[in-house]
């Protein structure tokens, strides 16, 4: 699986790092990632290493593990004041 770093205390959208439909794969074999975008923050003092593209509903469990921020956004969400809420959190997060 590909991955990359999430540096420290920095917020980002993963919107162009998801697998939206299900293409070449079969119903039975897959599921389309259900959210239009997710947001992930590093609250940490050290780097990230984080799986691109999600795939699946697991990738949100699996990177909250590793004490990341996600937050993951539908199409009637409103992705800034998502945004600003994660980035706000990771500044105020004690080191």
């Amino acid at each position: 699986m590909p991955k990359m770093i999430l540096p420290p205390r920095l917020t980002m959208a993963l919107g162009g790092y998801i697998r939206e439909t299900v293409v070449p794969y079969s119903e039975e074999e897959a599921e389309a990632f259900p959210y239009r975008n997710v947001i992930v923050g590093n609250p940490r003092d050290e780097p990230v290493k984080i799986e691109v593209p999600a795939y699946d509903r697991g990738w949100i469990d699996r990177h909250r593990e590793l004490g990341l921020i996600v937050v993951p956004v539908n199409l009637e969400d409103d992705f800034v004041g998502l945004f600003n809420m994660v980035r706000e959190k990771v500044r105020r997060a004690k080191p």
